[in-house]
This record gives C-alpha cells, sequence and structure tokens, in this order.
C-alpha cells in the first residue's frame, strides 16, 4: 500500500544486474592482475607498463562500485517493505518515529535517516509533519481519503479518515467500521478473504515456496560447477610438469613449454577464481535456505495461535527441541529473525508491535467489541486483547481477535 511497487521491481532486476556485473568486472581485473604479476615473476615494474593495466585498475573499482550500490538498493528495499507492513498496520495514522524505533531496536534518529533515504524512491503516500504545540517533534502522517460517516450511536454525522479509527464528536462512540477492519481490510492488506489466517499459507511472502525450490536448485548447480572446476584444477596442477602429457596433447616433439606453462598458469589462476565466486555462493544459499525454512516455521506458528498476537516466549517454540535443551535461547535473537524475514518478503500478514514496553508479533485481528458491557462507554484505540475501560475501569477481554 504504502510501496512504489512498479519501480521496485525495476530496481530489483537492475540490482541483480549490477551485482552480476559487479562481481564479474572485479573477477576479470583482479584475474587479470594476477596473471601479470605470475608472468613477470612479481615484477611490478613491468606489470605496471602493460597495457591492460589502466583498463583492470578501472574495471575493478567500477565493479566494486556496482556491488555496494547494489546492496545498499536492496537493504533499502527490504527497510521499505518493512516500514509499509507496519504502516498498513496503524490504526490512528499517525506514526511516531519512537514507534518505529522500538520495534525496530533501533534509534528514532536512526529510523528518520532510513526514511529520509527510502521515500523517494521506494515509498509513498506518506508525509514527514509537526505539530504547532511541538515544532521539533516529527511524524508520519500517513495519506488517507476522508469520509462523512453517521455514527451508529447517536446517528450524528462525522468526518473520518478511512482505515483509520474514528470516534464520533457528539457522544464519543467509536464507529466500528472505522476501525482497524473496513472491506476486507486486515492489520496486512489482502483482498483474497478465502485465505484464512488459519492457513500458514496466508503469512507466507510471495512466492515463498518457488524461492525455496529456486534456491535448492541454485545450490546444487552450484555444487555441481564447483566440482567441475576442482576437476580441471587438479588435472591441470597434476600434469604441470608432465612434459610427456603435453607432448601427446599437442602432437608435436618439440613443444614449447614456456607458453605452455603461460597458459596453464592463466587456466589455474582462472579455476581459483571462478571456485572462490562459486564457493562465496554456498554460504550465502544456504543463509537463504535456512532463512525461508525459519519463515515457514514461524507461519506454521502463527496458523496454530488462537490469539491475534504472538508473545517473544512462543516465537521460542519453533525452535528444535533438542536445540532448546543444549543452549538457550535468545528471544531477542528470534524476534530479530521475525523482523528479518518481514523485511526479505518471506513472511506477511504479521507487524511487530510493542504494547506497555512487551515486543509481540501482531497477526491479522480486527476489533469485535464497540462498548463496554459494564458502563457502556465507547471502546476507542484498542490494541491489545484485553481493553480497560476509560471510564469505569473494567477489564474487557476479547475486544480483538485474530480475524
Amino acid at each position: 500500500m504504502y510501496l512504489k511497487n512498479s519501480l521496485i521491481q525495476f530496481l530489483k532486476v537492475k540490482n541483480v544486474i549490477f551485482l552480476i556485473l559487479g562481481v564479474a568486472f572485479t573477477a576479470w581485473s583482479v584475474s587479470n592482475m594476477t596473471q601479470l604479476a605470475v608472468y613477470y615473476s612479481a615484477d611490478w615494474y613491468l606489470v605496471m607498463q602493460a597495457d591492460i593495466v589502466p583498463a583492470s585498475i578501472a574495471f575493478f573499482f567500477i565493479g566494486l562500485l556496482l556491488i555496494v550500490v547494489s546492496r545498499i538498493s536492496r537493504k533499502l528495499i527490504n527497510a521499505a517493505r518493512f516500514y509499509s507492513g507496519y504502516f498498513e498496520g496503524d490504526l490512528n495514522g499517525y506514526v511516531d518515529y519512537a514507534e518505529l524505533a522500538a520495534v525496530t531496536g533501533s534509534t528514532p534518529e536512526k529510523v528518520s535517516a532510513d526514511l529520509s533515504l527510502i521515500r523517494p524512491l521506494y515509498m509513498k503516500d506518506f508525509r514527514i509533519v509537526s505539530t504547532a504545540e511541538q515544532p521539533d517533534r516529527e511524524f508520519i502522517e500517513l495519506h488517507s481519503k476522508t469520509v462523512t460517516c453517521s455514527c451508529r450511536s447517536c446517528g450524528g454525522l462525522m468526518e473520518k479518515r478511512v482505515y483509520f479509527t474514528g470516534v464520533c464528536p457528539f457522544c464519543g462512540s467509536s464507529d466500528l467500521t472505522a476501525q482497524v477492519v473496513s472491506e476486507q481490510r486486515y492489520y496486512y492488506i489482502n483482498d483474497n478473504a478465502s485465505e484464512k489466517p488459519s492457513d500458514p499459507n496466508y503469512y507466507f511472502g510471495k512466492n515463498l515456496r518457488s524461492k525455496h525450490i529456486r534456491y535448492a536448485v541454485a545450490f546444487g548447480v552450484a555444487l555441481f560447477f564447483m566440482i567441475i572446476l576442482l576437476i580441471v584444477f587438479l588435472t591441470t596442477v597434476n600434469n604441470y610438469h608432465n612434459d610427456a602429457y603435453f607432448k601427446d596433447i599437442v602432437g608435436r616433439s618439440d613443444p614449447n613449454f614456456r607458453v605452455i606453462h603461460s597458459d596453464l598458469d592463466n587456466v589455474i589462476i582462472f579455476t581459483v577464481f571462478a571456485m572462490v565466486a562459486v564457493f562465496s555462493a554456498f554460504p550465502l544459499t544456504l543463509a537463504r535456505l535456512s532463512s525461508i525454512e525459519t519463515a515457514e516455521s514461524f507461519a506454521k506458528l502463527f496458523a496454530k495461535t488462537p490469539n491475534p498476537f504472538v508473545t517473544l516466549d512462543q516465537l521460542a517454540l519453533t525452535v528444535p527441541e533438542s536445540f532448546r535443551k543444549t543452549d538457550s535461547v535468545s528471544l531477542a535473537k528470534w524476534y530479530k529473525n521475525v523482523v528479518k524475514a518481514i523485511k526479505d518478503g518471506f513472511l506477511c500478514g504479521c507487524n511487530p508491535e510493542k504494547h506497555s514496553g512487551e515486543l509481540r508479533i501482531a497477526l491479522s485481528k480486527q476489533i469485535v467489541k464497540d462498548r463496554c458491557p459494564g458502563c457502556g462507554a465507547p471502546i476507542t484505540d484498542a490494541v491489545t486483547e484485553n481493553y480497560s475501560c476509560r471510564f469505569c475501569g473494567r477489564v474487557i477481554t476479547g475486544v480483538i481477535r485474530k480475524q
């Protein structure tokens, strides 16, 4: 809702292209410099005289720049995805920097800096404002249309911001449709009402299963090329001084072994760089696979949870029992895992929130009680399952339920 999705899709493709070109440019330049160093026996005066050196240096720094730009852009896109999800779960349309700092474990200044970088390219439909009473304190105002509603209690007309809370200015009653749900709108925007939150698939990010398959295939392909490159490397090194082997291959009795050894040096350097590049893909691929499997475990937990919130203690239940017996579970770590899964797009339909100093994961939920059964006072701005009436102090249970 708050993302520039079409532009983000373009930028994600750009990031992949930049990353591929960056790795190719840096590998090519370093490989060339290494080959020259080997050929000239590390005589750097002769090495620097080679015509290809300026181009190699230029491509090295261009490649590094492309890699850095692609990684920064990806990080900002992930942050934008997280902030958008949090905005979609807001009740009144106004978000304080301190709120975002609390759920991200950051500082208000860091959040402000992030949004300053993210907003021009990746996000929309919000602005940074301040009040006349506190001109130095900025907060985020989410965009919404204003419509005229009639109060269900007294019939009075009121102006209400669509998707956000509304309270009658005459009798103080809250309008249920002005609360969290309006026309299939949950805390997370999802127009497919047939997928209920009791189904783990509801909390899966877009194309999560296909991503799982793609990363598994990528790991297999990387392993295949690693084996091929290792065979080439071992064969070349093993026959480096086998003159009879090359005489048989060349078909001449007096081949130029200096030229052959120079070519072999190039082959060895190339295969070493190729193996390093392929090997570096293993931890990255395994990390993504691990993140996806963790996200799937979280989604199963969210689907089984009958309440609209999941506590950090409940998150620890996703850890295998054998692990819990041998090591202490860091609740903060698993909370950060959920936040990371949301940023990576592996989880949806859930937001991290902080109420009464307690961090929790809020699932799709709906306010289902509008009035205090004790005194009849309106229930407004409810954010937890149990609500304490502002007038009579009665604790009301089941105010918010899982939708």
